[in-house]
């Protein structure tokens, strides 16, 4: 049942080609008739031409003849196809089909030769012709297809709530986009083209073969039953090891991933050998089931045609002593037949084969919707409000929130950071800071309590307008593998580039831009790796300053800078808060000081907040921690 909805999924996906499709499945048909017209050739060539060759009964002229006996059929088989006549052209094609007999019978042989050579050529030209419209036309519904999925897979993960990009693997993700979608681009071809075609071949050289002769061809027929049996067992098999298989090639993402991010730390450690046995067994754990799934797949060829090599010469024997015994059955017929039944073996052949790359792409299509499918948690009310400016600032009422269902992460967490407010969340790691943090962008949405701007729930309000109105830096400074005025100005469009200057120089950075190889155009490599600690902080406020936010939220880097850095460093934190409503998780005594209030989070709760200067007078746990890590700064 999931395989039948994994294969109807597939095709509504493909939908928007449907016309391409068609034209395909018309060239697609009109190729497999000419294969069959194609075979149907070597009876006249046969019976009429190499047989009676000796005895020459017929020496009229070829087209002179067929005019004589085929021209009132072919005009009452016409007419009788424009009037729905369906008895008209059962009786019309007989009489085409005895007067094409006796014109055969009366003509030239060498004649019929040269006419039978050049027929086969054209029909052969024509043939290959759809052939290759065919492929063409799936050509572009096959890319079509493979983009509108990747584009539709990376809008909805962009959509995902944090709690997705936490919990699951980045090699995972990249697995699914990359060989999954090409696993099911592979099925979905199978599917539309090369099954069909096979499909539709085989109808025909089973449709020349019953014309041959309809008791051998019946005889035939009754090699399909075990064949499909043998298909289909296979098929279910290489399925449930393809999964196996891409969820070890999604590990092996993952590690090379985590590795190449944390190359520094595995050179420091001295665990290259380590880290390279982990990868060789993922590799070879890899290895041996794709071995597999190959043996397998090439188990499934050979064994049909060795299944239909010996009903085949079972045919032969039996129709080689009917023509010997001169029954019923000519030469030039059994020889169509044979051909016939010789050429089914390519098109079972491959749909076994078929079979298999189908069931291996559903595994991988499955994995694709599985991703396609997780549900967009944070979402807003069908009719939001909007939020133009915030007058009053946010509220924090009640709130409580878990990662995982039964361990409390934040639990009755209430506070407020008014309007141009600066709120600064201090205490131990690991206590809820940056998940308070995360849940104003609406990263996270809380279990219980609320979270309010200007007395307005934020899930009452549009998504776009909060972030809009928000300027975020991370303790962990992110940036692209693009210019410096392109990291400046993420998230803004259409900028001035003086605007941009202005910010970097806001943001105490504009001297070390100038002094890069190309200035403000020098691309800053991945994750901006040609750039320093501090370099890279002040980029990301620069980046904040740009986009003047009413509020920011601000995760202070706990990395140490030399003293030239951290001078350069504060100076553009100062100029980022100055008159904004803030919420910074701070790790400077510089910073804390200037805070309108401080708040210490401990185990997903506020134990103390008040004024610097107050929670030090209260010598309770912030004038604890200001003993320990802030006094002799």
């Amino acid at each position: 049942m999931k395989t039948r909805s994994t294969a109807v999924r597939i095709l509504r996906i493909v939908r928007p080609w449907w016309k391409s499709v068609a034209a395909a499945a018309v060239c697609m048909t009109m190729f497999a008739m000419l294969s069959g017209v194609t075979l149907g050739m070597i009876l006249p060539l046969f019976d009429d031409v190499l047989v009676p060759a000796g005895e020459r009964v017929g020496d009229k002229d070829l087209l002179v003849v067929f005019g004589q006996y085929c021209s009132a059929p072919m005009s009452e088989l016409r007419s009788s196809i424009i009037s729905f006549d369906s008895s008209g052209v059962g009786e019309s094609w007989g009489q085409l089909g005895d007067g094409i007999s006796r014109a055969l019978e009366e003509s030239d042989p060498s004649q019929i030769l040269l006419a039978v050579i050049v027929l086969m050529v054209v029909i052969i030209c024509l043939k290959n012709l759809f052939g290759f419209l065919q492929a063409f036309l799936m050509a572009r519904v096959e890319q079509g297809v493979i983009a509108r999925v990747r584009n539709t897979l990376y809008s909805h993960i962009l959509e995902l709530d944090m709690r997705f990009y936490t919990s699951t693997r980045s090699g995972d993700v990249m697995a699914r986009f990359t060989s999954d979608i090409a696993g099911m681009n592979r099925s979905m071809t199978q599917m539309l083209m090369k099954v069909p075609r096979q499909i539709v071949l085989l109808a025909v050289y089973l449709t020349v073969a019953l014309w041959a002769s309809w008791k051998l061809a019946l005889a035939t027929l009754l090699i399909f039953p075990p064949v499909m049996f043998v298909i289909l067992i296979i098929g279910r098999v290489l399925k449930r090891k393809t999964h196996y298989a891409q969820r070890r090639l999604s590990d092996f993402s993952s590690l090379l991933q985590e590795t190449i991010f944390g190359i520094r730390v595995v050179k420091a450690f001295s665990m290259e050998e380590f880290e390279g046995q982990k990868f060789r067994r993922i590799i070879s754990d890899h290895r041996k089931t794709k071995i597999s799934l190959r043996r397998l797949g090439a188990l499934a060829s050979p064994l049909t045609e060795v299944m239909g090599g010996v009903a085949s010469g079972l045919i032969m024997w039996y129709g080689g002593r009917a023509v010997l015994a001169g029954e019923s059955l000519s030469a030039g017929r059994f020889l169509v037949f044979l051909a016939a039944i010789l050429s089914t073996m390519r098109p079972i052949k491959m749909l076994s084969n078929a079979n298999a790359v189908i069931q291996g792409g559903f595994a991988s299509a499955e994995r694709v919707f599985e991703l396609m499918d997780r549900p967009v948690k944070i979402t807003q009310s069908d009719d939001p409000k909007p939020l133009k400016s915030v007058s009053e600032g946010i509220e924090f009422h009640d709130v409580c929130f878990s990662y995982t269902e039964g361990i409390e992460v934040l639990r009755d967490v209430s506070f407020t950071i008014g309007k141009g407010e600066i709120v600064a969340l201090v205490g131990p790691s690991g206590g809820g800071k940056s998940t308070i943090a995360d849940m104003i962008p609406r990263f996270y949405d809380p279990n219980s309590g609320s979270i309010t701007i200007d007395g307005v729930d934020l899930r009452d309000i549009a998504i776009k307008d909060i972030r809009r109105s928000l300027g975020v830096v991370t303790q962990e400074t992110v940036l692209f593998n693009d210019t410096v005025a392109n990291n400046i100005a993420y998230g803004v469009s259409d900028i001035p580039f003086e605007r941009v200057r202005k910010a970097a120089e806001a943001a105490n950075a504009l001297e070390f831009i100038e002094e890069l190889p190309d200035g403000f155009e020098t691309v800053i490599g991945e994750r901006g790796c040609w750039l320093s600690g501090g370099q890279k902080q002040r980029l990301a406020i620069a980046r904040a300053i740009l986009k003047n936010p009413e509020i920011l939220i601000f995760d202070e880097a706990t990395s140490a800078l030399d003293t030239h850095s951290e001078r350069y460093v504060q100076k553009a934190i100062d100029n980022l808060i100055k008159g904004r409503t803030t919420l910074v998780i701070a790790h400077r005594l510089s910073t804390i000081s200037k805070a309108t209030k401080v708040v210490y989070v401990e185990n997903g709760m506020i134990a103390e907040q008040g004024t610097h200067e107050e929670l030090l007078e209260k010598k309770g746990k912030y004038r604890g921690l200001y003993d320990m890590q802030f006094r002799d700064a």
